[in-house]
């Protein structure tokens, strides 16, 4: 109980939280030397620590791993939350990315924290559909659909005189062959196909073929949705500006984010990194608190909030988890 009075002390304050302060919060009638004992007691365990001389106690990251790891997931947002979180399902939403840039932008808005949304893995993804637009002779512009109605597009260098005739041949032969498979199962059936007859397709679907490898292995080429990351300014942890200066440098880092919540992605539901168990030094102080939505039935990309060690986390989770049961129920109806 002083433990969990203290944490939300100074989640609220950003400050140290003296004895006397639990003593006039609590409602037990304990003196404030009783309460100091427990406050030692809990030093003497890793769970508090005194920053100064003649301050109070500060939670350590041991104290906030244990009390997230007591809070219930089942939890629901706020009245105001779910209000705004609604408000997604009423669009009709065209395409994918309108869908992962507006639960971005209404995660920032409600969490009043950064938010980040990150596309699921092409590899996991099911081929729906390829289309190809002719650019000039020897060059055209290969789309690749998603079951999921995800687009990427890219440039592909022929030899030879592109004809409309065998594209289009070749458009629906690849769109009735290998709709409904992986991705990552998609370049293996076209070397197959190249190994065997069809001699006219050998040259161009070589071309998709490495056309699609720089789709699946380049991992620079998937979005990452960021917002509010101006609102770690005036944060008190991060007061001094070269501290500001190193957490903006992190959000950039595209490749380290990237790979951190892949990681997340292998474990359904909420998953909360505090501190440094996020292994990216200019986050030390910051927790990432995620959760994996669902694209089709195999395919998973992860949203979630970057704040403080010191974050809400009993409001901030329910926000997360909902946020991604929400984008899970778009993506289910398109």
């Amino acid at each position: 109980m002083v433990l969990e009075l203290i944490m939300d002390g100074h989640i609220n304050s950003a400050e140290p939280v003296g004895s006397e302060t639990i003593a006039k919060s609590i409602r037990e009638k304990l003196s404030a030397a009783t309460i100091r004992n427990v406050m030692a007691s809990l030093e003497e365990q890793g769970f508090l620590y005194k920053p100064h001389v003649v301050a109070g106690r500060i939670p350590t990251y041991k104290a906030y791993r244990y009390y997230v790891n007591s809070l219930s997931t089942a939890r629901v947002p706020g009245k105001r939350e779910l209000q705004a979180l609604e408000t997604m399902l009423k669009p009709h939403y065209s395409y994918v990315e309108e869908i992962m840039e507006d639960a971005s932008k209404v995660l920032a808005a409600i969490s009043r924290y950064t938010s980040i949304v990150v596309e699921p893995k092409v590899d996991t993804m099911l081929f729906k559909e390829i289309e190809f637009v002719k650019l000039s002779r020897r060059t055209l512009l290969a789309v690749f659909v998603t079951s999921s109605g995800m687009v990427h597009t890219r440039l592909v260098n022929t030899d030879e005189d592109l004809d409309m005739i065998m594209l289009t041949s070749m458009k629906t032969y690849m769109n009735e062959k290998f709709g409904g498979v992986l991705f990552c199962a998609l370049k293996d059936g076209i070397l197959e196909d190249i190994k065997k007859d069809r001699e006219a397709y050998c040259r161009i679907l070589a071309k998709i073929k490495e056309t699609l490898e720089t789709i699946i292995d380049e991992e620079s080429t998937r979005e990452v949705y960021l917002e509010g990351t101006s609102k770690m300014i005036g944060v008190p942890e991060f007061s001094d500006i070269e501290r500001l200066k190193e957490l903006f440098q992190a959000f950039e880092k595209k490749e380290k984010l990237l790979k951190l919540l892949d990681n997340c992605i292998h474990e359904e539901g909420i998953h909360v990194m505090i501190g440094s168990e996020s292994d990216i030094k200019e986050m030390r102080d910051m927790s990432i608190i995620t959760s994996t939505y669902r694209v089709g039935e195999k395919s998973f990309g992860v949203l979630g909030v970057i704040g403080p060690i010191r974050m809400n986390y009993s409001r901030i989770i329910p926000i997360v988890n909902y946020t991604a049961k929400t984008v899970t129920d778009i993506l289910m109806m398109m």
